[in-house]
């Protein structure tokens, strides 16, 4: 088994199942997971992970409460946060407080949907940022990757939102970027099925899963959540 980071919307359906969730994940041998912070203008998410963020906001869910609630939590695979720049630059206590936090909470990096690949230079943020790849990404910022501090690189497997689809395009260009980056590669966007993971294994080194997860949590009552996330996630990595 290659690489898997579940993405878990935060606050969704509340905060404490967040956590159950969180919890529940470390019994797998995963590599990771990203927390989402819901806002209110998630321009990169789908609508199934739209719906999650909406709820999460009218629950009152902050990046201060998320905070809160990771620190009663200690797991062993990889944390990673993942916010539109807003919520990371506004943060009401200031930013470097916030990172400081990130830091001691044991977060490895940050994922920021709205930050482009050549800006994650240009912005003063102390702290590793994934860097996104997409299709047509051209090669002389690909080259650029070698330079940047992160853990991973995310590569977004579909043009558009994120969501469940069917087929995975683009195998071609995730090989030629293997080829070129130093970091670890990570395919994300449109992942639903164990036979998608197993072709993104054969060519990359992990792939990321979000709407898939925030479906099951949507289709589910509250209290079931955790456990079939756990199933999910288990159906999705081919492990009995």
């Amino acid at each position: 088994m290659k690489g898997f980071i579940a993405y878990i919307p935060a606050g969704f359906p509340d905060l404490e199942t967040t956590r159950k969730v969180l919890l529940a994940l470390n019994d797998l041998k995963i590599t990771g997971v990203e927390v989402g912070v819901p806002f209110s203008d998630p321009v990169a998410d789908g609508p199934v992970i739209q719906l999650a963020h909406s709820v999460a906001l009218k629950n009152g869910v902050t990046m201060k409460k998320i905070l809160e609630m990771l620190r009663e939590i200690s797991v062993d695979y990889e944390l990673y946060l993942m916010s539109y720049l807003n919520p990371i630059v506004n943060y009401p206590e200031g930013k470097e407080e916030l990172l400081d936090e990130l830091k001691k909470l044991g977060v490895r990096g940050l994922i920021i949907p709205d930050l482009p690949l050549r800006e994650v230079r240009n912005v003063e943020i102390s702290f590793p940022i994934v860097p996104f790849v997409a299709p047509n990404t051209r090669d002389e910022d690909l080259e650029a990757i070698n330079t940047i501090r992160a853990p991973f690189v995310y590569y977004i497997s579909r043009y558009g939102v994120t969501g469940e689809r069917e087929d995975l395009p683009f195998a071609e260009h995730i090989k030629k970027v293997k080829k070129k980056i130093a970091l670890p590669l990570f395919v994300g966007f449109g992942i639903s099925k164990h036979e998608q993971v197993r072709k993104v294994w054969e060519i990359a080194d992990g792939v990321i899963v979000g709407s898939a997860l925030v479906r099951i949590m949507e289709e589910s009552k509250k209290e079931e959540i955790p456990q079939r996330v756990v199933a999910r996630v288990k159906e999705l990595i081919g492990e009995e």
